[in-house]
């Protein structure tokens, strides 16, 4: 098994998981079948543990993969992965939304958002979007690279051996021009803002084809993080440890994701200007 003993609860969920997400309560149901003394009680520390490890994501008392941790894995993860990104796993599968269409999930602090928020992405990012459409990013500081680089590089690796990635930061900071050297220029690309594009520091935003995903932090977790980019001059171990603290907090954070097209579209054509992306030339015409 991939997870401890072969009959421990952390083992039982992730061969359950294997399947597709599943809400808690069948869970539970599912593994006191497989081992009967099982309380409800260990089987939600099991799930805290494996969130803590960023192997599960929970939302909308569901439990699933980490989409992002699954790419590490081996075989067990070939037939898991096929099931998390391409096939339906429930109602509120945000890739069978349709135009106008919005699904909200609600979460206690910034580290619980950005696991599911990186996970929503890496879906999107390798759904049947046209991989000529590059997924577009807004934040107003990226310091995912500095306080969560392991899981953001992982998260931008995946993506970009699809499509472009073209990441906006709403300042040019010494923290914000710290992490330019994390983009190569072309699969990744990066450009810094002299003003925030929108008033809100506490506002992120992904673009993928028709899908938006919004993210809104905590506004106070939001002020801490803009004061620590505005008062520091230098990267250095003490600032991502600051950073990491701060956004270890708790705050009530709301990601929603939503399909529109006119807005897509709207949003794309303020971000594109900023970045290099190749037109496809098509072929000529074969004669008739």
């Amino acid at each position: 098994m991939l997870l401890g003993k072969e009959n421990s609860i952390e083992s039982l969920i992730c061969t359950l998981l294997q399947q597709g997400a599943i809400d808690t309560a069948s869970l539970i149901a599912e593994i006191r079948e497989l081992r009967p003394k099982t309380t409800k009680q260990g089987v939600y520390a099991a799930l805290r543990q494996l969130r803590r490890e960023e192997i599960v994501v929970l939302h909308n008392k569901k439990a699933s993969f980490n989409v992002r941790w699954l790419k590490q894995m081996d075989q067990f993860i070939k037939s898991a992965e096929q099931n998390y990104i391409e096939s339906d796993f429930g109602r509120d599968n945000f890739l069978n939304l349709k135009d106008g269409e919005k699904i909200s999930y609600f979460f206690s602090n910034p580290i619980d958002t950005d696991n599911f928020w990186g996970h929503a992405l890496v879906i999107l990012g390798e759904s049947s979007v046209p991989s000529s459409e590059p997924a577009y990013l807004y934040n107003p500081h990226e310091w995912f690279l500095i306080a969560r680089r392991e899981s953001e590089r992982e998260c931008f690796d995946i993506i970009t051996k699809k499509r472009r990635l073209l990441l906006t930061s709403g300042a040019k900071t010494p923290l914000d021009r710290a992490v330019a050297i994390e983009f190569d220029g072309d699969r990744g690309q990066y450009h810094m803002l002299d003003t925030p594009l929108f008033p809100k520091n506490n506002y992120y935003l992904n673009i993928v084809g028709d899908f938006i995903i919004e993210v809104w932090i905590d506004s106070s977790i939001a002020a801490q993080i803009e004061s620590l980019y505005r008062e520091t001059e230098k990267l250095g171990d003490d600032t991502a440890e600051k950073l990491i603290r701060i956004v270890a907090g708790r705050g009530r954070s709301k990601l929603a994701i939503s399909r529109n097209a006119k807005k897509a579209e709207r949003l794309k054509k303020m971000l594109r200007k900023n970045f290099y992306i190749p037109v496809i030339k098509k072929g000529p015409r074969s004669p008739l």
